[in-house]
C-alpha cells in the first residue's frame, strides 16, 4: 500500500523534532565542562575621591604620639572592622596605614561629609589623620588574590584624566561656561588607564604575594587633586590592551603624565617594552576574558574616547545639558556615555576573527559610592545598563566594608560563567494542528547552564514553506553551524533575545509569584482531580500545603521552599540583588521537547504549548501570545524542592521525561472543536508524561478544557502491579485494539524504565525489566510483561527497557496487530494481539544483538518499516533497525558499537513460539556483515560495526525510500571550537535497506557526511518539498549544516511507520 504524495510530505514535516534527547548531555556536563584559559583584567579607580578619608572619619590627634586618644581609638575601630572581613591576612598582611594632611576645616565649621578643599574656613586649617579609601581598597583586592589562582590576572589604574579640567581650574573655576567645550586643552593626554601589572598567570601563593607587592608599589601613588573617573576611556584602553593595539594617548611627561605614573607602567604589557608601542595582545584561542571595573564615583571628564568608541559601535551619546542641578562633566545617565555601548561591543563581537572560536570580553562593575551621594541611584543605573549590555555583573555596594564580599561574589560568578553550556529542542506545527496542512510555526525550548544556574525558556518562530525558521524580523533563526542566531527576535519578544535563555519568550510573561502555579500533594493524588483549585495553588500563604507535603520538618523551611516554588527569585538568578521579585525562568529542558495541543475547528486554533522542565513544572503556554496559562508541579517535585532549587552541574531532575498527546478524534477531522466552538461529541484530549531522571512515575492529564485541566490518573512504584517501574524514560504510546464487543479499545503502552543502579554502577537490580499496557483513560493495568510473576512471562526480559514500543498495523484497519520493543542490552521482543480477539496477547524474544563478551547499550527506539510486496521485491518483510551507544559514557574513547537490521517475515500473523531459528532468537551470527560490495544477504538481516573507536549512536535510525540513515557521534581528543558543547564529530551514514551496501550504489563508503558537532546528532529527519513530478528531500541530523539532498520517487515510495 502506498500513501499519497501530499500525505507523505505532511507526515515527514510533522516529524521534525531534533532534540537534546535522553541523558547523554547530563554526563557531558559533569565530565567535559572545559576549563578554558581565564583572563581577568582589573581597572582600579584612582580618582581624587579615593584619596579622601574612609567614611570621613578623622582623628585630630596624632595616632603615633597619642595612640590612646579617643579619636584615635575610634579610627582604629573603623580600620579593624574593615580588616575583620579579610580572609587571607596570614598570606598577605594588610598594609593600610594612617594618612595625614592639613586640608581640613574642623567639624564645627564644616560638615564632615564635605571635602574642605575649596571651602572658606574661618579659622586656620588643622592637621588630620585618617584611613584613605584607596588603601582599604588595595588591602581588599590583595586579600582576594588567592581566589584568582588558576587565572591570568592583570591590573590597570585610571590616569589623571585632567585634560580640560586643569585649564578650567587655572581659570579660577568660572561659571556660565560649558566645561565640556569651553576649555580646550591641546597638550594634556593623561587619559584612559595604564597597565601597572601586565597580564600574567597566578598559579601559586608566591604569584599571589608578588602581585600584591606590585599593587602596593604602584596603585597608591600620586592620586592628585585633579584626578577624574574616566570609566569609558579606561574601558577603551583595556580593549586596546586585550587586542594588542596602540593607545591613542601618548604617555609622556610632556603630555601631562606624572613621572611616578610613567615609572609604574609595566613594560611587559607591550610587545617591544616601549610604553607607547603596541600592547602585547591578551586574547588567545578559547580564552574566557573579563574586565572588572572598580569605581567609587560616576564617570567624570570621560568623553575623550567617544570618537574611537563611535567608530566601533556607531553609537552617539547625548551629553548632559548644564544647569544649576546638572554638572555637565558627569555622565550620570546611560545616554550621557558610550560606556554601555562599548561594553556591549566587547561582549558581542569576535575581537580576534583570525582565531578559531569567538573571542569576546565580558565587563563587570563594582561600585562603592555611598548612599548619601545624590547621584548614587543614577550611577547604579548607568552601570546596570553597561553590565546588562555585556552580559556581565554589577555589584553595587554602599560601603567599602562590603567590598570583600562583593568581589568574592563577582569572582565566583565569573568562574561559573566560564562553564556555560547551552542547547535547544523544538517542535513544529501547522496553524490548526492538522497534519495535512503546511507547517507554519516552531516552538523552541532554549536552555543554558550559566553562572551556576540552570535556565530555560520557550520561544516561538515562523517556518517558511521551504522549512526555514524565521524570527519576527524575517531573519534566519539558526546559523550555519547549527547555533541560534544571537541577533534574532522571537515572536513573543519585544527586543532582540537571540539564544538568551532568560530574555523574552514565555519566561518574560510568567504569572506573578503565587499565581497560576499548582500542585497536588501525594495524599490528594486521586483520579479525575481538578488541578486549578485554590487548595492546590503553590504559595507560602496557602495553609492547605503542609510541611509533610514538602518533605520538610519546619515551618521556616516550608515557607522558603514554597516561596521558590511559587516563582519568587529567592536565588537571585538575575543578579539584581533582589530576592523577592519574580523568577523569569521556566527551568531547563535538557532532555525534553515541547508539544502543541490545538483547540481548533476547521478554520482556526487556540494552541497551548506544553513544556516540562527540571524545575519540576509542566508549563502551559498560550501558543499565540506566550501568555502563561498555568503550571503543574507533581508531588515528587514538590517533595524535592530543596534539591530542585539548588543549582549545580551535578543537577537534580524534575520532569525529565518525554510528553505525548492523545486526541480521540472520533469524527476523524483532526479538530477538537466543532464549528460552534464546543468540544466535539465525546472527544477528549489528554497529555501523558513520565519523569525520566526525575523519578518513577507517569502522569496523565485530561486537558480537554483548555483552562481547566484534570489529573486523569497517576502511576508510580506504589501503584499495584507497577513495583518494577524504574525511572520513567519510555514515552507512552497510545493505540486502538479490538475488543470482544467489536468496538475499538484505546490502550497505552510503555517500557518499564531504567534501573538507577544500572546507570550509577553498571549493575542491574532488575528494575524496569517490564512492559506495561494500561487503559488510556483510567490508567488501569491491563497487561504486565516481564520475566516472572506477570501476565506474560518472558524469561529473557531481565534488563531495563528505556525505549518505547513501536506499533504495527498489518491490514491498515486502524487497529494495532503487534508491537516491538527493545531492552537496554539489545534484545528485541515482539508481542502480537490475537487476530480474532485483541484481549489475548502473546509475546517472545526474537533477537539478541549483543554477544556474551560485549558491553553494549541499546538506548534508542526501534525503527520499523515494511519492504517488499512489489514486482521487484515480492517477498514482504518487516525491517527492524537498532543502533547502540552508551549514553552514560558518551565520551568513552574506546567503546565499540554497531547498527543492526533484522528482517521479520511474519507480516500477517504471530510467529509460532517466537523461535525464528530453530529454538533460538536471531543472533549476530545469523546476520550478514555489511560491506562496500553487494553480497548475498542473510534472510535475517545485516549489521554494520562502527569502525572508529569511541563512535556511538544516540538516536533512532530513519528508514526512507528503501534506504537506512543513521547518525553517530565521535568524541574528539581536543576541540578547536570554544563552545562547551563542541565536543566531537557528527557522522551521517547511509545504507541500502536490503543488504547494507552504501548509497548511492556507485559510492564505496557508507559515510555520507561528517562535521563538527555543537549538539549530539539526532535522529535523521527529512524535509520534503513538492516540485513538479518529483519530491526533493533534504536530510538533516539536528547539528550544524548537515543536510544531504535526495531525489525521491513519489510513486515508488515505501510505506513506513511513524510512532
Amino acid at each position: 500500500m502506498y500513501l499519497s504524495k501530499y500525505l507523505v510530505i505532511s507526515v515527514l514535516l510533522c516529524s521534525i523534532k531534533p532534540s537534546v534527547h535522553a541523558a547523554e548531555l547530563d554526563y557531558l556536563f559533569a565530565d567535559t565542562i572545559k576549563k578554558n584559559e581565564t583572563n581577568i583584567l582589573f581597572i582600579l579607580d584612582a580618582s581624587t575621591s579615593l584619596n579622601e578619608p574612609y567614611l570621613y572619619h578623622v582623628s585630630l590627634t596624632n595616632p603615633y604620639t597619642n595612640p590612646s586618644s579617643w579619636d584615635v581609638i575610634g579610627l582604629n575601630v573603623v580600620r579593624d572592622t574593615v580588616q575583620s572581613a579579610l580572609k587571607n591576612s596570614d598570606i598577605i598582611a594588610p598594609s593600610t596605614t594612617y594618612s595625614t594632611d592639613t586640608l581640613h576645616c574642623p567639624p564645627e565649621y564644616l560638615t564632615i561629609l564635605g571635602e574642605g578643599i575649596y571651602a572658606d574656613c574661618p579659622i586656620p586649617l588643622q592637621d588630620r589623620w585618617y584611613l584613605r579609601r584607596i588603601d582599604l581598597v588595595r588591602d581588599i583586592v590583595n586579600d582576594s588574590l588567592p581566589l584568582l589562582i588558576g587565572s591570568n590576572v592583570g591590573f590597570m589604574r585610571t590616569g589623571l584624566n585632567n585634560k580640560s579640567f586643569v585649564p578650567y581650574a587655572e581659570s579660577g573655576f568660572p561659571t556660565g561656561i560649558n566645561r565640556r567645550t569651553g576649555f580646550p586643552d591641546y597638550t594634556r593626554e593623561s587619559n584612559g588607564a595604564y597597565v601597572i601589572q601586565a597580564m600574567k598567570p597566578i598559579d601559586t601563593l608566591e604569584d599571589v604575594i608578588a602581585t600584591a607587592n606590585r599593587l602596593n608599589s604602584t596603585y597608591l601613588k600620586n592620586v592628585e587633586w585633579s584626578s577624574q573617573s574616566p570609566l569609558a576611556e579606561s574601558l577603551y584602553d583595556a580593549y586596546i590592551y586585550f587586542t594588542g593595539q596602540t593607545s591613542p594617548w601618548t604617555k609622556s611627561y610632556l603630555t601631562g603624565w606624572p613621572s611616578e605614573h610613567l615609572n609604574d607602567i609595566d613594560p611587559n604589557a607591550y610587545s617591544s617594552g616601549n610604553i607607547n608601542s603596541a600592547h602585547a595582545p591578551i586574547l588567545s584561542e578559547c580564552s574566557s576574558n573579563h574586565i572588572i571595573v572598580m569605581s567609587d564615583g560616576v564617570p567624570t571628564y570621560d568623553w575623550h574616547a567617544n570618537s574611537y568608541i563611535q567608530a566601533l559601535t556607531g553609537a552617539t551619546p547625548t551629553p548632559p545639558v548644564p544647569s544649576p542641578d546638572t554638572d555637565e562633566t558627569e555622565d550620570s545617565l546611560p545616554e550621557h556615555t558610550l560606556l554601555d555601548e562599548l561594553a556591549g561591543y566587547l561582549a558581542n563581537t569576535d575581537l580576534a576573527p583570525s582565531m578559531p572560536g569567538n573571542q569576546s570580553i565580558s565587563t563587570h562593575f563594582i561600585s562603592t559610592w555611598a548612599a548619601e551621594f545624590a547621584t548614587s541611584e543614577e550611577a547604579n543605573n548607568l552601570l546596570d545598563a553597561a553590565a546588562a549590555a555585556s552580559g556581565g555583573f554589577h555589584e553595587a555596594i554602599k560601603d567599602i566594608n562590603e567590598l570583600h564580599a562583593a568581589l568574592s561574589s563577582l569572582l565566583t560568578k565569573i568562574e561559573n560563567s566560564n562553564n556555560t553550556l547551552a542547547g535547544f529542542s523544538f517542535t513544529t506545527s501547522s496553524d490548526t494542528g492538522n497534519p495535512l496542512k503546511p507547517i507554519s510555526s516552531t516552538y523552541i525550548n532554549s536552555w543554558e547552564y550559566n553562572n551556576g544556574q540552570w535556565l530555560g525558556n520557550l520561544k516561538k518562530y515562523n517556518v517558511t514553506k521551504s522549512g526555514i525558521f524565521k524570527d519576527a524580523n524575517n531573519k534566519n533563526v539558526f546559523n550555519k553551524d547549527g547555533s541560534i542566531n544571537t541577533k534574532t527576535q522571537s515572536l513573543w519578544s519585544s527586543l532582540t533575545d537571540g539564544e538568551n535563555a532568560i530574555q523574552g519568550g514565555a519566561a518574560a510573561q510568567l504569572s506573578d509569584a503565587g499565581a497560576n502555579r499548582y500542585t497536588i500533594p501525594r495524599r490528594a493524588l486521586k483520579p479525575n482531580t481538578q488541578i486549578r483549585q485554590k487548595q492546590f495553588i503553590i504559595s507560602a500563604q496557602n495553609n492547605a500545603l503542609n510541611i509533610e507535603d514538602l518533605n520538610t520538618n519546619t515551618d521556616a523551611q516550608r515557607e522558603l521552599y514554597l516561596n521558590w516554588a511559587s516563582g519568587i527569585d529567592t536565588q537571585d538568578i538575575d543578579n539584581d540583588g533582589v530576592v523577592t521579585d519574580l523568577r523569569n525562568n521556566l527551568g531547563d529542558q535538557v532532555n525534553t521537547s515541547p508539544v502543541v495541543a490545538h483547540y481548533a475547528d476547521e478554520n482556526s486554533s487556540s494552541p497551548v504549548v506544553f513544556t516540562a522542565t527540571n524545575e519540576g513544572y509542566l508549563h502551559a503556554i498560550d501558543g499565540d501570545t506566550g501568555r502563561h496559562i498555568y503550571s503543574f508541579m507533581p508531588p515528587e517535585a514538590l517533595e524535592s524542592v530543596d534539591k530542585l532549587m539548588q543549582s549545580q552541574v551535578n543537577k537534580f531532575y524534575g520532569i525529565d521525561g518525554q510528553m505525548r498527546l492523545w486526541h480521540n478524534d472520533l469524527n476523524h477531522d483532526f479538530n477538537l472543536l466543532s464549528s460552534s466552538n464546543s468540544i466535539d461529541s465525546n472527544e477528549k484530549l489528554m497529555l501523558f508524561f513520565g519523569l525520566g531522571r526525575g523519578g518513577s512515575s507517569y502522569y496523565a492529564l485530561d486537558i480537554t478544557n483548555r483552562e481547566d485541566p484534570k489529573l486523569a490518573w497517576a502511576i508510580n512504584q506504589e501503584t499495584e502491579g507497577f513495583n518494577q517501574l524504574g525511572e520513567t524514560w519510555s514515552t507512552i504510546i497510545t493505540t486502538n485494539i479490538k475488543t470482544a464487543a467489536g468496538t475499538p479499545k484505546t490502550v497505552s503502552l510503555f517500557g518499564g524504565g531504567l534501573s538507577a543502579k544500572l546507570r550509577d554502577s553498571g549493575q542491574s537490580d532488575n528494575m524496569g525489566n517490564a512492559v506495561y499496557i494500561v487503559d488510556t483513560e483510567t490508567g488501569t493495568l491491563l497487561w504486565r510483561i516481564s520475566n516472572s510473576n506477570s501476565d506474560i512471562n518472558i524469561k529473557e526480559m531481565q534488563n531495563s527497557i528505556v525505549s518505547s514500543p513501536v506499533l504495527i498495523d498489518y491490514n491498515k484497519d486502524g487497529l494495532s496487530d503487534a508491537f516491538f520493543i527493545n531492552d537496554i542490552r539489545g534484545q528485541i521482543f515482539r508481542c502480537d494481539f490475537s487476530s480474532e480477539l485483541n484481549s489475548e496477547l502473546s509475546c517472545g524474544t526474537i533477537a539478541q544483538l549483543q554477544e556474551k563478551n560485549e558491553d553494549l547499550y541499546f538506548m534508542t527506539d526501534l525503527d520499523i518499516s515494511f519492504i517488499g510486496g512489489t514486482d521487484q521485491y515480492p517477498h514482504r518483510k518487516l525491517v527492524l533497525s537498532l543502533s547502540s551507544g552508551n549514553k552514560f559514557k558518551p565520551i568513552d574513547p574506546d567503546a565499540s558499537n554497531r547498527i543492526a537490521v533484522i528482517f521479520d517475515s511474519y507480516t500477517n500473523s504471530a510467529p509460532a513460539n517466537y523461535n525464528y531459528i530453530g529454538n533460538s532468537p536471531i543472533t549476530l551470527n545469523d546476520l550478514t556483515s555489511a560491506t562496500y560490495e553487494s553480497v548475498e544477504p542473510s534472510d535475517y538481516g545485516w549489521y554494520f560495526n562502527l569502525s572508529k573507536p569511541g563512535e556511538k549512536s544516540f538516536a533512532q535510525t530513519l528508514t526512507f525510500d528503501h534506504k537506512l540513515f543513521a547518525s553517530t557521534y565521535l568524541p574528539s581528543e581536543a576541540s578547536t571550537n570554544c563552545n562547551s558543547l563542541d565536543v566531537g564529530t557528527a557522522n551521517l551514514y547511509g545504507f541500502s535497506i536490503f543488504d547494507g551496501t552504501p548509497i548511492p550504489v556507485s559510492k564505496n563508503e557508507h559515510l555520507l557526511w561528517s562535521g563538527p558537532t555543537q549538539l549530539l546528532p539526532q535522529t535523521p529527519y527529512m524535509v520534503v518539498t513538492e516540485e513538479k513530478n518529483e519530491v526533493q528531500g533534504a536530510l538533516h541530523i539536528g547539528v550544524n549544516d548537515a543536510d544531504i539532498s535526495f531525489i525521491v520517487d513519489p510513486v515508488k515510495r515505501t510505506y513506513w511507520y511513524q510512532r
